[in-house]
């Protein structure tokens, strides 16, 4: 196997920038997305072709080059400036193209590489203020086949993209290999250009007028949802899978000719498919779905590689049951009018309609939708055929996305899901569905919607109403933050839950709205009528006749109880920050919302704020006080009394606390249902895995150091001093069930100290688990033969892993390098951008260093703890199970000594997370 390694990057002041321009509003968006959770995969295009004949890896990579050279969009960076983004161009960006040998693979294991190398690039996170946002790897299968596996940044790329991108690299590689003029249109235009006509054009008279279809046809417009099987988080997340199947090659005919009779083209007919489909489903009176068009009206822009593509929301109205060929002579009616105003950006389209910010859900759209003939058509170039082929999901964006893929092979349908909100069953039959409508619709144009039976999605139960339904209904409805509510009763498990719709003027933080109903019915029913559980829902689906369809409100996932807001203790107080930053902050909020005056329970959004002017206010704020309020922040917190709050509250220090601030932040990776709650320490991005693969009723939360000031007098303190600051920043309750300490290498020394103070405290720990985590002392008490030898062998062993890991292109070789200390050093002082550590990398090493200090005079008691458990990586030796780590009388004898796959941190990989979580969920229900 031979991998093309990456070329360090180059500095700031080394790029030469040949042009910067506006971001367009896709851009726009994709930046403010990654603003919201940077290194998003979800922002990511992964392609995958097939290449089949005779090729050089070197022609293939030369050709890529070429294309990045004419087209500079894949030689951009964005760079902010006052809250604002834009795109920089620069000359030239140091593109290497990864190979990866697999012609020695068994076959039946190399499709499976193949396809976990294809899922691991398509997710690699891109960082936007770098140029270049566009990677290639070549997976060589045999001597005449191969994969090129693309990743490139959405910001840059989308699906027609595709076609150009792969017309340029065929005729450019077969031109080189022969020895000839690559025959290529010429670029009379750059990306850029279209950026400054965008710019232009949303000052004009023409995007007035599409402002007023928009308004007309979206303002008041209910929230669409297909009610999900799982309770919806805080935040959105994108997790996501594909299922999909390959339809007859009949079907594409039959598809064909009955679009025709019908006189509407592919796409319409599968979008009146959708609609009709998803009205069935959900007997929603009103079905809203996005789609995306090309965007590329202008011939001049047919031959550029960018981000063209527009995101349309089509609203379908279902007053009768009709026909399903009525409704595809309507649903064109829809389209048609759609498409003739499909200049209105869908950022723009936001700040129109202005609906309610919620961070766990897309604004306007929650399903898409798209049917479209494969980009890259597969053809042949001089001695090789660039076939396509599907690809891997890098992340989802939406709830549910609709696709229908045509190929020469045939037309596959395909489901992409969010696997936090829908189990693979529902998505199985939610396909079923799919394929049953087509059918329905091809065999009998003149059948009626209601022809249609939907499966059971979701499995439905009956939901008997008892004696406190409607009081409580009655209750809910008085609270001026609720505009609908239906409350259904579930007998397996037996619960009462409430399903709550809030106003559109709503100004409380909608992930806050749950716990604030809690409250508000506790203070007028006894604890049995209490509700299990409130779930808010944008609007409640209701039957063809208009009333709330109750049979449709359901969770299959158990339903986390909102915990009411707890007083803060007497010595944790806070401080109201003081007027003139107040004042100051409102007249920052008043110049950039342009309002006369903005008082402090005014909301952000609702005065016409919308993402881009947030990311101008947090500039502002950046500049003129000491704080880095973040953009979910004020999706949180959309007040300004809460959003000042929240940036300049302090905690009134208590006479006896400590002097020093508390280094240690709490961050909860998942507030469960249950009692039971996992403390974790540093290695906050590793740790936060955990909290997907725990049950909906454990509790995970993460205590780390990162954003601490390590000075002179922390540096000071003990092991035992530190622990009980983490102590104090965990914030366990007076009454916490069952509580689990993990940590990693020096953090599992700390969590034994934890574990001490805890249960002296009272609090019932009920295991801790501390992972690679030698005794301090042990290893300095050995005799120095025996040092050496040990050392040695850990570096052979390091040495091996991480080249095995480089030759299977499962990490780039800057990062290879600065595995080791010696080429880390020379990278660091060489000057070389890819070598220098990471902020995140620093803060780690900087607070490992600081605890391995306190850890060198700390000594543990000898409890003989038998609840420890002992977890062991690659980077220890077997005998480290044997030795217990060295911790001799400080766990018991027979203290279990479990292994994990890969290299210290690289334990806690996917596969290594899941095996810790078994092992945590092991102890918690034992």
């Amino acid at each position: 196997m031979s991998t093309v390694e990456s070329t360090p990057a180059k500095s700031e002041e080394e790029l030469e920038i040949v042009g910067e321009f506006p971001c367009t509003q896709t851009q726009l968006r994709c930046w403010i997305l990654n603003q919201l959770n940077p290194g998003n995969p979800a922002l990511n295009v992964a392609v995958r072709w097939e290449i089949r004949g005779t090729f050089k890896a070197s022609t293939i990579e030369a050709a890529f080059r070429k294309v990045i050279q004419r087209h500079e969009v894949l030689r951009t960076r964005f760079i902010e400036r006052d809250g604002q983004p834009f795109q920089q161009a620069v000359e030239k960006t140091d593109f290497k193209m990864v190979v990866i040998d697999l012609r020695n693979m068994p076959p039946e294991q190399r499709e499976k590489r193949i396809s976990s190398i294809g899922e691991e690039t398509a997710r690699a996170p891109f960082d936007l203020s770098r140029p270049g946002l566009f990677h290639v790897t070549l997976l060589m299968a045999e001597n005449d086949r191969g994969f090129l596996l693309i990743t490139a940044h959405q910001s840059c790329f989308d699906g027609w993209s595709i076609r150009v991108l792969g017309r340029e690299v065929g005729e450019i590689a077969a031109a080189i290999d022969h020895a000839r003029t690559p025959a290529l249109p010429d670029i009379e235009l750059q990306y850029g250009d279209y950026a400054l006509w965008q710019e232009e054009y949303l000052s004009s008279y023409g995007f007035e007028t599409e402002k007023a279809f928009w308004r007309e046809r979206l303002t008041g417009a209910p929230y669409f949802e297909v009610p999900p099987d799982r309770p919806r988080g805080a935040v959105k997340t994108s997790h996501g899978d594909i299922i999909s199947i390959l339809l007859p090659l009949s079907f594409g005919d039959r598809m064909d000719a009955a679009a025709r009779k019908n006189r509407v083209s592919l796409y319409s007919y599968g979008a009146a498919i959708m609609s009709a489909m998803l009205h069935r489903l959900t007997n929603a009176p009103t079905v809203l779905f996005g789609s995306q068009v090309a965007g590329r009206e202008d011939t001049d822009l047919e031959n550029l590689i960018g981000v063209f593509i527009n995101n349309l929301v089509f609203r379908y109205d279902f007053t009768n049951d009709v026909s399903f060929a009525e409704h595809f002579r309507s649903a064109n009616e829809t389209l048609e009018a759609v498409l003739n105003h499909q200049r209105m950006p869908f950022n723009k389209l936001v700040e129109l309609v202005n609906p309610i910010r919620d961070p766990s859900r897309n604004p306007l759209i929650s399903i898409n939708f798209n049917l479209q003939k494969a980009f890259l058509e597969d053809h042949r170039y001089g001695d090789f055929e660039l076939i396509s082929a599907p690809s891997q999901s890098p992340g989802v964006l939406y709830d549910l996305s609709f696709m229908m893929i045509g190929r020469p092979s045939g037309w596959r349908m395909n489901i992409e899901y969010n696997t936090d909100l829908f189990h693979k069953s529902t998505i199985e039959a939610l396909l079923k569905l799919w394929q049953e409508t087509y059918e329905i619709a091809l065999s009998n144009p003149d059948a009626l919607l209601s022809s249609l039976v939907v499966p059971d999605c979701r499995p439905v139960t009956s939901k008997p109403r008892d004696a406190h339904a409607a009081q409580l209904e009655k209750i809910l409805r008085t609270h001026p933050s609720v505009g609908d509510v239906a409350v259904v009763t579930e007998p397996h498990p037996a619960r009462r839950v409430a399903f709550v719709a809030p106003v559109p003027t709503l100004s409380e933080p909608i992930d806050r709205l749950p716990a604030v109903l809690m409250q508000y019915l506790a203070t007028q029913l006894p604890p049995d009528a209490m509700p299990s559980g409130i779930s808010i829902l944008l609007s409640l689906p209701r039957t063809s006749g208009g009333t709330i369809d109750r049979a449709s409100l359901h969770l299959r996932d158990p339903l986390p109880t909102a915990p009411a807001p707890q007083p803060m203790p007497a010595e944790r107080r806070v401080r109201k920050p003081d007027t003139d930053k107040i004042e100051t902050l409102a007249s920052l909020w008043s110049k950039i919302l342009g309002v006369q005056s903005v008082r402090p329970e005014d909301d952000f959004f609702a005065l016409g704020g919308h993402s881009l002017l947030a990311l101008r206010l947090l500039s502002s704020i950046r500049e003129r006080f000491d704080v880095k309020p973040t953009l979910e922040l004020l999706f949180k917190e959309p007040t300004l009394e809460k959003f000042a709050a929240a940036i300049f509250e302090t905690s009134e220090a208590p006479t006896t606390a400590e002097a020093t601030p508390n280094p240690w932040e709490l961050i909860t990776c998942k507030r469960g249902s249950g009692r039971s709650a996992v403390y974790t320490f540093n290695h906050p991005f590793l740790f936060y895995r955990l909290a997907n693969e725990l049950l909906d009723t454990v509790s995970v939360h993460n205590i780390n150091m990162f954003n601490a000031k390590l000075d002179s007098e922390l540096a000071q303190m003990s092991l035992e001093q530190i622990a009980k600051l983490a102590i104090d920043a965990m914030q366990i309750p007076p009454d916490p069930g069952s509580v689990a300490i993990v940590g990693l290498c020096v953090n599992g020394i700390l969590a034994m100290e934890i574990t001490r103070q805890l249960r002296e405290a009272g609090v019932e720990v009920g295991f801790t688990v501390i992972i690679d985590a030698w005794a301090p002392g042990y290893f300095r008490s050995q005799p120095k033969i025996r040092q050496k030898r040990w050392n040695a062998e850990r570096r052979i062993k390091r040495t091996i892993y991480f080249t095995r890991k480089l030759l299977s292109g499962r990490i780039p070789f800057i990062e290879y390098l600065k595995e080791f200390n010696l080429t880390l050093a020379l990278l660091q002082k060489l000057g070389v951008s890819g070598g220098q550590y990471s902020p995140e990398e620093q803060a780690n090493a900087e607070v490992t260093e600081l605890l391995v200090r306190a850890s060198r005079s700390y000594r543990p008691a000898k409890s003989k703890d038998p609840s420890v458990i002992l977890l062991r990586s690659q980077a220890n030796h077997p005998r480290a199970r044997k030795l217990l780590f060295g911790w001799g009388d400080a766990v018991a004898k027979d203290t279990a000594v479990l292994d994990l796959k890969g290299w210290h941190e690289d334990s806690l990989s996917n596969d290594g997370i899941r095996e810790l979580a078994a092992i945590v969920s092991r102890k918690l229900d034992g």
